[in-house]
C-alpha cells in the first residue's frame, strides 16, 4: 500500500501539470463548462483538513500598455478551504476531470507530508553516522505504525465527501486498468455513462458513511436506511437507464454478477445461462440482503430458497450439465482450472488435479480415522501416500508446472504427512 501511494502522487503530479495546462490554453471559458455532477455529491460536513494555498510573488514588471482581458488569475482562485477552492474552480469553468486531478495532487502531497513525519526520528544528518542511528526505537515504530494507519483511514473520507470519488477504485485505475469501466459500460452513451458513475459514487458514499458509524453493529434504524438507499439508487436507474439497459448494467456491474463470474470458474456458461442463474441469485440476494447474522429463521428461510433454486436449476439444465455447475461450485476444482488456464495447460488437466487432490485426501482421512494403526506405520502410510501424490502430479504437469503448482496453490501436498 505504501509503495501504492509513493507511485500515485508521481501520477497525480503529472497530472496536476497537465491541469495546469489547461488554465493557460483557456479551459476555462465559459463555452468550454463540463456538466457538474456536483449535486449527486451528499451534502456532509466531514473533518477536512484546510491546505495551504501557493503563495503568488508579483513579479516585477516595467511600465507596459495593459489590455482587459478574460484570463483567470490564480489567486483569486485559490483558498484555504477545499470546499470553496472546488467550488471557485468549478465557477471558471474548469473540467471536473480536471478538478479531481488537482484536488487529489493536493490532497496527495499533504498526507505524504503528514506520512513523512513518522519515518525519522528527528535527528539532525551527520554525514559520518552510521544507519542505525537515524533508525526507529520500537516505541517509535509502534507509535508510526498507530498514525500511518490512522492517515491511511482518513484518506479515503476526505476524498469520498470533496469529490464522491472511491479511494481504492481511483488509484487501481493507475495500478490496474483506467478503462475497465469504460469496457464495462460500452453498451451506454458517454452521457449515461458520466451519469452512471455519479449515481454510483454518491449511494456507496452514503452507505460507507452508515456502516463506518454502525463499526459493525448494524442497528434496525441503519437498515433502514440502507434499504431507503438502495430503493433511492433504484430510483435514480430508471431516471436514466430503459428498462433493457438497466437489466444489462446489473449483468455487467452489480455484485451479484461479479460474485457468479468468480464462482462459475469452470463451468463455462453460456449467456442465457449466465442470465438465468444470475436472475435466480439476484432474486434470493435481494431478500435476504440485509438479514440480521443471528436471524435463524431468515437464514433457515434462505437455505430453503437456495435448495429450491438448486433443483430448479437441475431441471432446467439437464443432469450432465448441472454436474459441471455443481464442480464448479469447488473452490479446490476454480483453483485447479485457473492454475491450468494460466500455465496453458489442456483443460482436462484441470480435472485431474483435481481428482488427485481428492484421492489423496481422502486416503489420508481415511488413515488417520483408523485409531487401531500404530503410529509409525500411519506416519510411514502417509508419507507414502505424498510420494504418490507428487509423483502423478509431476508426470501430468511436467517438471516447471509441477514446481510453480508445489509453489502456489499445491502447497497442500505438503500437509499430507508431517513434516518429521
Amino acid at each position: 500500500m505504501k509503495a501504492k501511494l509513493l507511485i500515485a502522487l508521481v501520477l497525480f503530479n503529472l497530472a496536476i501539470l497537465a491541469a495546469g495546462f489547461y488554465f493557460f490554453r483557456g479551459f476555462f471559458l465559459p463555452e468550454h463548462r463540463a456538466t457538474s455532477t456536483a449535486e449527486l455529491v451528499p451534502n456532509v460536513e466531514p473533518q477536512i483538513p484546510v491546505r495551504e494555498p501557493v503563495e503568488q510573488k508579483d513579479p516585477v514588471i516595467p511600465p507596459q500598455i495593459i489590455y482587459v482581458t478574460n484570463r483567470i488569475n490564480w489567486g483569486e482562485i485559490e483558498s484555504s478551504d477545499y470546499r470553496q477552492y472546488i467550488a471557485n474552480l468549478r465557477g471558471v469553468g474548469c473540467p471536473e476531470s480536471t478538478i479531481k486531478d488537482i484536488i487529489l495532487t493536493d490532497i496527495m502531497k499533504m498526507y505524504a507530508a503528514k506520512r513523512g513525519q513518522f519515518y525519522h526520528n528527528g535527528r539532525e544528518f551527520k554525514y559520518w553516522e552510521t544507519d542505525e542511528k537515524r533508525k526507529l526505537n520500537a516505541r517509535q515504530l509502534d507509535e508510526r505504525e498507530k498514525q500511518l494507519a490512522s492517515i491511511d483511514k482518513e484518506i479515503p473520507g476526505v476524498l469520498r465527501d470533496l469529490l464522491g470519488i472511491n479511494y481504492e477504485r481511483e488509484l487501481n485505475k493507475y495500478f490496474v486498468d483506467a478503462n475497465e469501466e469504460d469496457r464495462r459500460l460500452n453498451f451506454l452513451p458517454e452521457e449515461k455513462r458520466s451519469l452512471i458513475l455519479a449515481l454510483r459514487e454518491k449511494y456507496e458514499g452514503e452507505k460507507e458513511r452508515i456502516l463506518e458509524t454502525a463499526n459493525g453493529k448494524i442497528s434496525p434504524a441503519d437498515r433502514e436506511a440502507l434499504q431507503k438507499i438502495e430503493a433511492a439508487r433504484g430510483e435514480g436507474l430508471a431516471k436514466i437507464l430503459s428498462d433493457s439497459e438497466r437489466a444489462e448494467f446489473e449483468l455487467r456491474m452489480s455484485p451479484t454478477a461479479d460474485k457468479l463470474r468468480a464462482e462459475l470458474i469452470g463451468f463455462n456458461p453460456s449467456e442465457a445461462e449466465f442470465r438465468q442463474i444470475f436472475e435466480m441469485e439476484k432474486a434470493i440476494e435481494s431478500t435476504f440482503a440485509l438479514a440480521k447474522p443471528d436471524d435463524q429463521i431468515a437464514h433457515g428461510e434462505k437455505a430453503a430458497a437456495q435448495k429450491k433454486m438448486q433443483d430448479e436449476l437441475k431441471q432446467q439444465l439437464g443432469a450432465p450439465r448441472y454436474s459441471e455447475y455443481e464442480r464448479a461450485q469447488n473452490s479446490d476444482f476454480r483453483e485447479a482450472r485457473i492454475f491450468a488456464e494460466v500455465h496453458e495447460l489442456p483443460v482436462a488437466t484441470a480435472q485431474t488435479i483435481f481428482d488427485i487432490k481428492q484421492i489423496a485426501e481422502a486416503e489420508r482421512e481415511r488413515l488417520l480415522a483408523n485409531a487401531t494403526l500404530p503410529a509409525a506405520q500411519r506416519l510411514e502410510a502417509l508419507r507414502a501416500i505424498q510420494a504418490e501424490t507428487e509423483k502423478s502430479l509431476l508426470a501430468n504437469l511436467g517438471l516447471k508446472a509441477f514446481t510453480s503448482y508445489s509453489q502456489s496453490t499445491g502447497k497442500w501436498v505438503q500437509q499430507l504427512s508431517p513434516s518429521n
